[in-house]
């Protein structure tokens, strides 16, 4: 509980503290990302099987889309092999402030990744139960919202200033959406090639 309150409060001091080899006051990353993975699997599985909640409906369109909820299935998986992807790019976009090494960098997402995940869930459970909303663009408004928490937290630990913060914050939310654009593809492209869907399930009906 001390470290999800004070990712909340003090989310830079919790990860240097770990970073600077203070190991023993806050939960390692690792355990806190798989515990948070392990909890967002849940959260999909209540969505999909108990809400009856189309994930992948889309809200800016009549049409009835292809349902690809089946990849939620593997939402753990593709967490794990992204995380060093997104390392990668907010270590790329800080990289001349020369503060911080991948590694570090692989550490801060964990953190952040996992506590917008506790997040996630606590917020989920109750207001899909309740209110009818659509997931789409909940997912949004979320994703806007875990960049600007992430973002704050590299600005203050790299020491940039606002705009220098917010243009590598938009840079990277460009990038992120580059990227699962690239992701869907993949998707529909193993779906096809493994016969789960055909070319008519693509087409709006």
């Amino acid at each position: 509980m001390k470290t999800f309150r004070h990712l909340l409060s003090k989310p830079d001091t919790v990860i240097q503290y770990y970073v600077s080899g203070t190991r023993k006051k806050y939960m390692n990353p690792i355990s806190y990302f798989a515990i948070a993975i392990t909890l967002s699997g849940l959260l999909f599985f209540v969505l999909r099987n108990i809400y009856e909640i189309d994930l992948t409906q889309s809200s800016f369109s009549d049409n009835q889309t292809t349902n690809l909820d089946f990849v939620y299935d593997y939402q753990g998986p593709i967490s794990y092999l992204f995380m060093p992807v997104y390392a990668l790019m907010t270590w790329l976009l800080f990289i001349d402030k020369r503060k911080f090494n991948y590694t570090e960098h692989l550490v801060t997402n964990a953190y952040i990744t996992a506590q917008t995940s506790y997040v996630q869930v606590l917020i989920c459970l109750p207001l899909f139960g309740f209110f009818d909303i659509r997931y789409d663009v909940f997912n949004g408004i979320l994703l806007i919202a875990v960049v600007i928490y992430q973002f704050f937290i590299l600005g203050k630990m790299h020491q940039t200033g606002f705009f220098s913060t917010f243009f590598r914050g938009f840079v990277y939310l460009i990038l992120f959406m580059i990227i699962t654009i690239m992701l869907g593809v993949l998707i529909a492209a193993i779906a096809l090639v493994s016969g789960y869907m055909s070319l008519e399930d693509f087409i709006a009906k």
